[in-house]
């Protein structure tokens, strides 16, 4: 494996780890006011921690999605 393919495994794997641990953060919590704030902040924090990288936004995305899914 190539070292730029390595470098993209671990980015795609931080970005898997990082999408999990903010999905457990607010899964379960109550909808309260501020709580989409700090999850939208929580989120625009992870895509600069990966130079907003295509993969980190469809992720990241996909468990805002789920999220609020589970909220209705």
């Amino acid at each position: 494996m190539s070292k730029r393919d390595e470098e993209n495994a671990a980015m795609v794997k931080g970005v898997f780890c990082d999408a999990y641990k903010f999905y457990l953060k607010y899964h379960s919590r109550p909808m309260e006011p501020g709580m989409w704030q700090e999850a939208t902040d929580d989120f625009a924090a992870i895509m600069k921690r990966y130079g907003a990288a295509s993969i980190c936004g469809r992720i990241m995305l996909a468990t805002f999605s789920q999220l609020e899914e589970e909220k209705r």
